[in-house]
């Protein structure tokens, strides 16, 4: 019998990561880099701010190395400048994790055209780039793993995040519909939906005790998610241990959309 740990080695793969300077997607690139993966992260510091975390996963990696790439994916063009600087670094991308996201909570009435260019941009049309350059590679070596980071809120309904919410669930959309035209070739294609996590993003919100302990009530595993949570169902799915699972949305939400 084979042994099921040697499934989740990905030593000799390189990952692609975007938003991942921190938060779940630093937590992301650092499981792929402790399982031997090759790992590019992305956000808009400059080099030198991230350099620290460069280091971290070089010093965590079991025989890959690491880089970042600087780059606002909100911007036009970037997405593809992106990779290309990507593969400027290692030559091929094996996985990619669309991570980076934009949130604008906001009441629907509020709502401008400008705030919906601007969570359009970045959380759906650079994975939907990123994914398209991604492919061709990765139908030219039969194997590939395209992971796409959701949110709770593609099934929990809150006018505030009414852009946010309908773009991560047309992201879901796009990854089912390429699973089933693609996944032939041996490729997968999965999004994975976090709930509240404790990150940057949600520090003000958690800072509120009177919120934070109601929202709390509703999750029924009874605390807030960290990064880490999420790394397990993506290393599970940009292993080869995930082989036989496309076209998923795994929710990592501790309950709470029940």
């Amino acid at each position: 019998m084979e042994n099921l740990g040697d499934a989740y080695d990905l030593s000799g793969k390189t990952a692609l990561i975007t938003g991942s300077r921190k938060g779940i997607g630093f937590a992301i690139a650092r499981t792929l880099a402790q399982a031997g993966a090759n790992v590019v992260i992305n956000g808009t510091a400059d080099p030198e701010s991230a350099q620290s975390a460069v280091t971290e996963l070089q010093e965590a990696a079991e025989g890959g190395d690491a880089w970042y790439c600087q780059s606002d994916i909100t911007k036009p063009g970037a997405a593809d400048a992106l990779f290309d600087e990507a593969l400027a670094f290692t030559g091929q991308v094996d996985i990619l994790v669309s991570n980076a996201s934009v949130q604008r909570f906001m009441p629907f009435l509020e709502v401008t055209e400008e705030d919906i260019d601007y969570q359009y941009s970045a959380n759906f049309k650079a994975a939907f780039v990123l994914i398209q350059r991604a492919l061709a590679g990765m139908r030219e070596r039969q194997w590939g793993r395209i992971v796409t980071i959701g949110s709770v809120q593609e099934e929990t309904y809150n006018d505030k995040f009414a852009p946010y919410g309908a773009l991560k669930a047309a992201q879901t959309h796009l990854v089912k519909s390429l699973a089933k035209s693609f996944s032939g070739e041996g490729i997968t294609f999965n999004n994975i939906a976090p709930g509240l996590i404790d990150t940057v993003r949600n520090k003000e919100f958690l800072a509120d005790s009177e919120a934070k302990e109601e929202i709390l009530s509703r999750i029924p595993i009874g605390r807030v998610g960290q990064p880490k949570d999420c790394s397990g169902a993506a290393l599970l799915l940009c292993s080869q241990a995930g082989e036989y699972i496309t076209g998923a949305n795994i929710f990592v939400e501790g309950g709470i959309r029940l």
